[in-house]
């Protein structure tokens, strides 16, 4: 009697069974859609039209992107850009990596080298791990202890030696930040000392025969210095393949720059040299369960680099309160994998063909042979 019972009901618990597996199915399927919609969405908000008066011929300019293309380039630190790696093992590498060093030592180059806050710099990490990929180089130099003046006078000539001795051997394109964020009030650089650091420094370089540089001179596209106008710092068309700004509290407005950026912007067009956007972050933070963060921030920085027809883009995956650095005490957690939704819009803006990544052609058509 009980085996009969069982086998009467197995046909109607296998139904039961099934249309509840099928629906479960069908309600995952409509959370991926409606997940899918969202990111396409939140996509479709970026403007694309370009700014002709932002398209113009370069001149004395080496590794830039072909019409239409942006470099894609991403930073800052050992540990973030592994962290970066393990969060998004299946996404494309970017067409670069940053990294930074100093013009008084010959650390975090060659070598692994850490900081006070514990974040590492390593450019010959980023050679040995990412073949197909440029390396984004900045080069701190500041107006305090001596250090700008120390490199007039030679006294930093065997550091700057050393680099190019390695920098020959890299073998790709490399985009060098020669006192990044020169005009920015925290590095006090007076200009005519930044002026002749730079020449100084490029001189030395060149006369090593490093041919494997893109200079880039990377305005701070703030509150310049006791207000010098950016001329002042400009250490002239020979010296210079691009202008760079910094993008960072400034996308939170709608137009993804203040006027300092602008007349950063417009001074690069009259002495036609492409601009990157050499280091940008939301300095507001990424949370974990609000994507509020890509109307107020990521929109206007992609709609941006279309509009200004910016030609190289670098993204700081940064954690703000874990650097312990002075003045920006206010900053927070902004890196991309804290928010899923926003770490996939992120993507699929980027995975454009617009956006140059790693690949066996890059080089190629950033001119490099």
């Amino acid at each position: 009697m009980n085996t009969l019972v069982n086998k009467s009901l197995f046909p109607f618990s296998f139904i039961v069974i099934t249309l509840g597996l099928t629906s479960t199915a069908y309600t995952q399927k409509d959370q991926t859609n409606q997940h899918d919609q969202e990111v396409a969405d939140m996509v479709f908000k970026i403007k694309t039209s370009v700014d002709s008066n932002y398209v113009y011929p370069y001149e004395n300019s080496k590794f830039v992107p072909p019409a239409g293309k942006t470099l894609l380039v991403m930073g800052q630190t050992v540990e973030r850009i592994n962290e970066y790696k393990k969060a998004f093992p299946k996404q494309p590498n970017p067409g670069g990596w940053s990294a930074y060093w100093a013009v008084t030592e010959f650390t975090g180059v060659k070598e692994k080298h850490t900081n006070s806050t514990g974040t590492s710099q390593n450019h010959q990490m980023l050679v040995d791990t990412f073949p197909n990929a440029v390396l984004h180089s900045a080069m701190w130099m500041v107006g305090k202890w001596n250090v700008t003046q120390n490199t007039i006078l030679g006294i930093n000539d065997k550091v700057i030696k050393r680099y190019a001795k390695w920098i020959k051997k890299v073998k790709r394109p490399v985009y060098l930040r020669i006192g990044y964020e020169f005009d920015g009030p925290h590095n006090v650089l007076e200009p005519d000392a930044y002026v002749k650091a730079y020449r100084h420094i490029v001189d030395i370089l060149r006369a090593e025969g490093v041919d494997n540089v893109a200079y880039v001179w990377h305005s701070y596209a703030s509150m310049p210095y006791k207000n010098y106008p950016v001329s002042d710092w400009y250490p002239g068309d020979d010296y210079v393949d691009w202008v760079g700004i910094s993008i960072f509290g400034h996308a939170y407005a709608e137009a993804g720059i203040g006027k300092e950026g602008i007349t950063v912007l417009d001074f690069a067009k009259a002495h036609k040299k492409p601009v990157m956007i050499s280091e940008a972050n939301p300095i507001f933070g990424v949370d974990k369960n609000n994507p509020k963060v890509w109307d107020d921030w990521f929109v206007n920085f992609f709609s941006l680099v279309y509009h200004k027809n910016i030609k190289a883009v670098c993204f700081i995956n940064e954690d703000w309160t874990s650097t312990n650095i002075e003045g920006i005490s206010h900053w927070k957690d902004a890196r991309l994998y804290n928010n899923e939704l926003v770490s996939k819009a992120w993507f699929k803006e980027t995975g454009k063909d617009k956006y140059l990544k790693a690949s066996d052609d890059l080089f190629e058509q950033l001119g490099y042979e």
